[in-house]
């Protein structure tokens, strides 16, 4: 894509293994049809106000008033009236890898879960994709983030610190501990993330026995040394020729196919 806003558009077309191209000249075909709501930077509220205004699809947006989009919404009316037509003049700035503050992923479900068990599964292929990435990086994080939305579309973020690591196991322990701690069955969940961040930050305050930390140490370096194997693996022969066993047994999670 020509700017930053039809490049997200453009990368939520075809997760998580498709590539698309989103051109000025493909607006009309390819983003005008899609419902309003799925637009990046229109939350639920802004797309049920639009729906009430007989906007429905993002070609609908495009197609409208100016002036009503902006004296509704005000500064944000006019943003996604130029993003509706394809306009973003936000500038693309280069990023080194010590900027990077945190390393995350996230999942919308093809439909809503209460089953924890379902929920695990895709933190675990989340957790697998950070890892492979935060190695690729040459980095070690402490501080795991979990990110639950609702089918309301409400959210929240739960943190937790551990060893500074790139593990993929241990990312997803932390994860997991995070996701079983803040799980509601009664509460329907629509999309599910987990980051990691604290690269730079010192982790020498972890409170470990010697004896524990020399078999903690022992068993991160075991594990760390099968998922750079993977690696190898993966960057070699591709993603799909290795992963994780219990991603094999228990199938594909409940992922948004577009």
């Amino acid at each position: 894509a020509e700017n930053k806003f039809l490049a997200k558009m453009a990368a939520e077309m075809k997760k998580p293994l498709g590539i698309t191209e989103l051109w000025k000249q493909d607006i009309p075909v390819k983003l005008w049809p899609l419902p309003v709501k799925e637009m990046y930077g229109v939350g639920a509220k802004t797309a049920e106000k639009l729906n009430h205004m007989g906007i429905r699809t993002i070609g609908d947006l495009a197609k409208s008033k100016e002036s009503l989009i902006v004296k509704t919404f005000g500064k944000g009316g006019f943003e996604i009236y130029q993003h509706a037509n394809g306009i973003d003049n936000s500038p693309v700035l280069a990023r080194v890898d010590d900027d990077i503050k945190s390393i995350g992923r996230e999942k919308t479900l093809s439909e809503d879960i209460t089953d924890i068990e379902k929920a695990k599964i895709v933190l675990m292929e989340l957790a697998d994709d950070i890892g492979m990435t935060v190695r690729e990086q040459g980095k070690k994080g402490h501080t795991v983030h979990l990110k639950l939305k609702y089918s309301d579309f409400h959210s929240v973020t739960r943190q937790t610190m551990i060893t500074a690591t790139c593990i993929t196991k241990e990312i997803y322990r932390a994860g997991c501990s995070l996701l079983e701690q803040n799980w509601n069955k009664f509460l329907p969940v629509r999309l599910i993330g987990i980051s990691i961040s604290g690269f730079h930050e010192d982790s020498s305050s972890d409170q470990l026995s010697l004896f524990d930390k020399i078999n903690d140490n022992l068993r991160s370096g075991k594990n760390e040394q099968i998922d750079k194997a993977m690696d190898k693996i993966r960057n070699k022969y591709g993603s799909e020729k290795i992963t994780i066993a219990t991603l094999v047994k228990k199938g594909k999670s409940p992922i948004k196919d577009d």
